[in-house]
């Protein structure tokens, strides 16, 4: 009786760990753990990997703890708990280096276009009650520059100081790790990157009544990727958007519903966009699964384990086509909630012509959704033209 939960969130700036995660999500062997191993390992710690944040969310508390079997129970007990604790999950510098950097790649960014970018996130995440941790906490310029170079030295980012400007970028090589970072506090942009994607389909379709195809895909973009976020119950998220757009622009009701200018008008405030950001590694990953079902002869029949070895070799032959963008892309886990999305929808087991027409068909939706996407980067990366030009 009178339980209570302590849900406790624990950041890294850097972690050991995570390069080996990175390769094992891959597809790589887990090396073992030996002794020459255990010595490699302690010898690597050597390097500054800055600090360790510990952040503690509110009690979930249950008045009398479930029947054992009762899963619906234990899973909505668990589910809270998970929503605390990401609520609590601070901004590290780190992390949001990776998120402004990964949502640029291929193109890396200024000095002065990085620093703009951090300073708008840090803006932007106090505004919304977000945690700071470390120098982003402090605002001290001097920890800030001795992160960076811890960072730099960890062989994360490239820095370049040969032309007229410093350039920084993710190492192409370091994708994948990097993501894990940025995923340590994508959750906290899922509501934004929701409404820039659902604003540029109501830009498309100009001739169909712009709010309702806006709020048809926030909903929709909920469904494709319930298996990747934690989210409130409908009324919830809806009142979460609201809030949101009420800080992107007070007049959006009634530019929603204009339409054509309106919508661009929204856009337009609603930059930096960071849909592509937080949505195109599992856009690409979950489109390399489709490739895979829709591919798949009448009577044929594939297993997750299964596809997800296949979905490795493929996605890694469409990452050397350039067809997906980033070797953050490849991942089991992305790889696994895909095929369970297709699972949910019914389109996975025995293929038959019914079947086989629905993943093609869900198929064409990602795709659209990957160019979709790759026109905010775009619109994202003339923002950051201009402030490049602006500094000159």
């Amino acid at each position: 009786r009178d339980l209570h939960f302590l849900p406790v969130s624990t950041s890294f700036d850097l972690s050991r760990d995570v390069d080996d995660y990175a390769a094992e999500q891959a597809g790589k062997s887990k090396k073992s753990e030996t002794l020459t191993w255990f010595m490699g390992y302690l010898r690597s710690l050597k390097s500054p990997k800055g600090r360790i944040y510990v952040n503690f969310g509110e009690p979930v508390v249950v008045d009398r703890a479930p029947d054992p079997e009762d899963r619906l129970a234990l899973a909505k007990i668990a589910f809270e708990v998970a929503v605390q604790a990401n609520r609590v999950t601070p901004f590290t510098l780190n992390a949001v280096i990776c998120l402004i950097l990964l949502g640029a790649a291929p193109r890396s960014m200024t000095a002065n276009e990085l620093q703009r970018s951090i300073d708008f996130f840090v803006k932007w995440g106090r505004a919304r009650g977000i945690r700071m941790a470390g120098p982003l906490a402090s605002e001290d310029q001097a920890e800030m520059d001795q992160m960076m170079k811890t960072l730099l030295d960890s062989g994360l980012f490239m820095r370049y100081d040969q032309g007229s400007q410093t350039a920084y970028a993710v190492d192409p090589s370091r994708h994948a790790t990097a993501s894990y970072y940025r995923n340590t506090i994508v959750h906290h942009l899922l509501d934004r990157a929701i409404i820039d994607i659902s604003l540029l389909k109501a830009r498309e379709q100009f001739r169909e009544p712009s709010a309702e195809v806006f709020w048809e895909e926030t909903s929709r973009l909920r469904d494709l990727f319930k298996f990747e976020f934690f989210y409130p119950e409908k009324p919830v998220f809806k009142a979460n958007l609201e809030a949101e757009l009420d800080r992107i622009d007070g007049g959006w009701r009634e530019k929603l519903e204009e339409g054509g200018p309106g919508v661009q008008s929204l856009i337009s405030h609603a930059q930096p966009l960071v849909g592509h950001a937080v949505f195109l590694p599992l856009v690409e990953a979950y489109t390399v699964v489709l490739l895979i079902l829709a591919g798949l002869e009448p009577g044929e029949e594939i297993d997750q384990q299964e596809c997800v070895v296949r979905a490795i070799k493929e996605g890694r032959f469409l990452y050397l086509m350039r067809r997906i963008t980033s070797e953050a892309s490849i991942a089991k886990v992305l790889f696994e909630n895909g095929y369970q999305l297709a699972e949910h929808l019914g389109l996975a087991g025995v293929t038959d012509e019914q079947s086989l027409a629905a993943r093609k068909l869900l198929l064409r939706e990602f795709r659209d959704l990957s160019r979709r996407m790759e026109t905010g980067r775009l619109e994202a990366l003339k923002l950051a033209d201009k402030v490049f030009a602006d500094d000159e």
